[in-house]
């Protein structure tokens, strides 16, 4: 299977390489061949036009010095044998269209009332001439033709062409690549078939037979080269063999302390090291401690026996002495944080104090091996970030309570501000009344009419301020959550605006059971801003229909009404912003901007779908943040 798949490989790479070249050949060919020849092809087009309108020109010099548009029409009109001719015309020394001609087969358009300064134009397949007629060295007028190009139809015929020769070429290329692969691998599949013999009988004394003086043949040449050095190797490698025999014994002794050494470096390794340090079974320091010194700055006669332990904080030294005395004793390992001397920056650094047993035949520790990792950095670190968070936390609580001393001031002053608004308001409305109701036969149908104007307006101010007071309330509001009946509070606003307006008909369609769990006041105020809305754009509907019901994770109030355009969606639930003239459905913008902030304080989202004159769904949604169950 290899050799086989090695065998096609090769061929694969050289029929490539040889269509590669046929194709890019062809291509190069193709190109200049498709360009020269539309080259020619307009020059061709264009002279032949130019010469008929030159005939046509010294055809029409009579008419045109006799005034005789009939005559240069019927000149013209020897065009319609040529049927690529679209349209022609004859002009006057002055520009004006003397005489012209359109070929009623092409629907061509008509010629231009005045001759172009460009005499030769070729755009989207056509091309327009105009060529000046000349009498003994005097203008007398311009010749016009314009007439489909071809240029489309020549190149598809070409591109065919070159198409067939391509095909035939390759065709051609494939079976001399057939020829070849051949002829340069059938050797090298000699070559092949007898490396595996050489592998499989690990015969190294064959050899493959040379038949070419190519390429090919220096490599039989180098494999039978490679076959006899590999047999000689052979040989040499026996005889060495009968050498190492004699070294068993030495070999056994040198991994035995080899396994030795790598027990005791696999237990180092299993921790992450900075300082390395070895003691004896009774836990005094071995002379050699290089890196113990380097670090600490003790040395072999300072660090030996438990000289070592004044290194470290002599509180954390009176902690960790009795510690390490009962760790060597019942050889357990042990790790510590503690904070060790480093004689380069001249402190105690924080660091973490690891001791492994390296244990012998009977279990019991023959040595104590260890590392020491500096986490100075680190501890330092983690006590900025405990810091910070204590004081992110003293921050927090003392915003927090800035911010509840602004809500009770800003509740105050809305309280005091609505309060100061409604007495104007109030003495406005009432004053424009008292005016209309006493002084009415004294005013003309303008001042009534101002007047009602300005009771309107005082009336939509104090709305307008109640709707204020109202969003400003419900941001303010604490959520006061517990199981709610949607169903039953819908059919309660539905029954209050029936019996306000009890000439309307609307067919209303609540769901039963549609539970949550929220604020019953905040709610209440959501709804009611919903239904309202929906009772309101649906006054001018000849079957008002308004329905509250649920899909899936969703509510939704839908409606037939007034609806609106999806471009001003963004624009919905901001306080102020009405997509509805105020006189033809009153209101102050301010519901639906309420209607988002309560369902947003209960962790909820709304959005709306809605079309003009086909009426609006609001959907919301409440978290399922409860359990709620509703006895019948």
């Amino acid at each position: 299977m290899i050799r086989v798949q090695g065998m096609r490989s090769i061929r694969h790479k050289l029929m490539l390489a040889v269509l590669s070249t046929t194709v890019l050949a062809l291509l190069m060919s193709a190109v200049g061949y498709i360009v020269t020849d539309l080259n020619n092809y307009q020059s061709r087009v264009t002279k032949e036009l130019i010469t008929q309108a030159r005939l046509i020109g010294q055809g029409s010099l009579a008419a045109l010095q006799f005034q005789d548009p009939k005559a240069a029409t019927e000149t013209l009109s020897l065009l319609r044998l040529r049927p690529e001719i679209n349209s022609a015309a004859l002009y006057d020394a002055e520009g004006n269209l003397f005489a012209r001609y359109i070929n009623d087969a092409t629907l061509a358009d008509p010629p231009p009332a005045q001759p172009s300064s460009v005499e030769v134009d070729i755009s989207h397949n056509h091309i327009h001439l105009f060529q000046q007629i000349h009498a003994n060295g005097d203008p007398f007028g311009t010749v016009y033709i314009s007439a489909e190009f071809g240029l489309q139809q020549r190149a598809q015929q070409i591109i065919l062409i070159v198409l067939g020769v391509t095909l035939l070429s390759l065709l051609a290329a494939m079976v001399l690549s057939l020829w070849f692969q051949r002829r340069i691998t059938q050797p090298m599949l000699a070559v092949t078939h007898q490396a595996q013999q050489v592998v499989e009988q690990h015969n190294y004394s064959l050899r493959a037979e040379k038949t070419t003086q190519d390429e090919i043949g220096y490599l039989v040449d180098a494999f039978n080269d490679m076959l006899s050095q590999i047999e000689q190797r052979t040989a040499e490698l026996q005889q060495s063999n009968s050498q190492l025999a004699q070294e068993v014994d030495i070999r056994a002794t040198t991994e035995a302390a080899l396994r030795d050494s790598e027990r005791r470096y696999r237990t180092l390794m299993t921790t992450l090291t900075t300082v390395i340090w070895r003691a004896d079974r009774q836990g005094y320091f071995l002379p050699a401690q290089t890196s113990w010194d380097s670090y600490t700055g003790q040395t072999p006669d300072s660090h030996g026996g438990e000289g070592w332990l004044d290194a470290f904080h002599p509180k954390d030294k009176e902690k960790l002495q009795p510690l390490w005395q009962q760790a060597c004793v019942e050889g357990l390992p042990m790790e510590r944080n503690l904070r060790l001397w480093h004689v380069r920056s001249g402190e105690y650094r924080f660091v973490v104090f690891k001791a492994v047993p390296l244990l012998g035949p009977d279990g019991q520790p023959q040595e104590w091996m260890g590392v020491i990792d500096d986490v100075h950095e680190r501890v330092q670190a983690n006590q900025e970030v405990t810091r910070l968070n204590a004081e992110l936390e003293q921050r927090v609580a003392q915003r927090t309570a800035e911010l509840e001393n602004a809500n009770r001031e800003l509740e105050a002053f809305s309280y005091s501000v609505s309060h100061d608004l409604r007495a104007p308001l109030r003495s406005i409305d009432g004053f424009s009344l008292a005016l209309l109701e006493d002084y009415r036969d004294q005013l003309d149908g303008t001042a009534q009419d101002y007047l009602d104007r300005v009771r309107s307006a005082a009336q939509r101010m104090g709305g307008l301020i109640d709707d204020l007071l109202n969003l400003a309330r419900v941001s303010r509001m604490e959520l006061k959550r517990q199981p709610l009946n949607l169903s039953a509070m819908a059919e309660e606003i539905i029954a209050e605006l029936q019996e306000a307006a009890p000439e309307r008909q609307v067919r209303v369609h609540i769901q039963t059971d549609l539970l949550a769990y929220g604020d019953d006041r905040l709610m209440r105020v959501a709804l009611g801003n919903l239904l309202n809305n929906a009772w309101k754009y649906t006054s001018k509907c000849a079957e008002p229909c308004i329905e509250f019901d649920r899909s899936e994770d969703e509510f939704f109030i839908r409606d037939n009404g007034a609806g609106f355009d999806m471009t001003y969606a963004s624009r919905l639930f901001t306080a102020f912003q009405r997509l509805h003239d105020a006189q033809e459905f009153p209101g102050t913008g301010v519901g639906l901007a309420t209607v988002q902030r309560v369902i947003r304080r209960h962790g909820g989202q709304i959005r709306a779908e809605a079309q003009i004159n086909a009426g609006a769904t609001f959907f919301f949604t409440l978290p399922n943040s409860k359990e709620v169950q509703h006895d019948d």
